[in-house]
């Protein structure tokens, strides 16, 4: 009896090593720290839904689908600017979707804003930010470049829960999507406000 418990204790052993070598093979061959960083942030972006406001939409036979082409790229610069629904302006609570053809604009008691550029375009998008100007920008809620607050609806309290881990891995994938120019617009404050305020 004791000869077979060590057997199978033997074979249970074999098999918890082997099933260790294998899963640490699988880790190397899966890509450098650089790669698993760039997938933790793919996963991120598609989890915390960026396309919903980054991404335009395009009109197809199937409905309104993301523009993949535009992907990240914010409020369309040719799309025009609605206009503020003056019977709701100055109510502390309201908030909507003004969108044409797309969730990238929107308005609330901060005005009419429109989603950034965060493709890596360095003219018109994110590109010539750097890691630790990202984290910033999310953690603080203060647009580094633009001198200003990250306006609503931006879940940026959200974001600014992230690890330094997450937050950099969101940069380093956002670093790889296709660089789009398309300068968005500024945000157009409420009458009688400052932008941000």
């Amino acid at each position: 009896m004791s000869g077979r418990v060590t057997i199978v204790i033997a074979a249970i052993l074999c098999i918890t090593a082997m099933t260790l070598l294998y899963s640490s093979a699988s880790e190397k061959e899966t890509g450098t720290p650089a790669d698993k960083r760039i997938a933790r942030g793919k996963q991120l972006v598609i989890e915390g839904n960026c396309d919903y406001c980054h991404t335009p939409l395009v009109e197809t036979n199937e409905g309104l689908v993301p523009d993949m082409k535009r992907r990240l790229s914010g409020h369309p610069r040719d799309a025009e600017i609605p206009r503020l629904p003056a019977n709701e302006i100055g109510s502390p609570e309201w908030i909507e979707f003004l969108g044409t053809l797309d969730t990238t604009e929107w308005a609330g008691p901060w005005g009419l804003v429109f989603a950034k550029n965060i493709t890596p375009d360095p003219e018109t998008g994110i590109g010539k930010w750097t890691e630790e100007i990202f984290v910033e920008t999310i953690r603080t809620g203060r647009h580094i470049d633009l001198k200003r607050d990250v306006l609503p609806p931006m879940p940026r309290q959200d974001y600014g829960k992230l690890g330094d881990e997450d937050l950099k891995s969101i940069f380093a994938y956002l670093m790889t999507v296709a660089p789009v120019r398309n300068a968005v617009p500024k945000p157009v404050p409420l009458p009688g406000k400052k932008s941000g305020e």
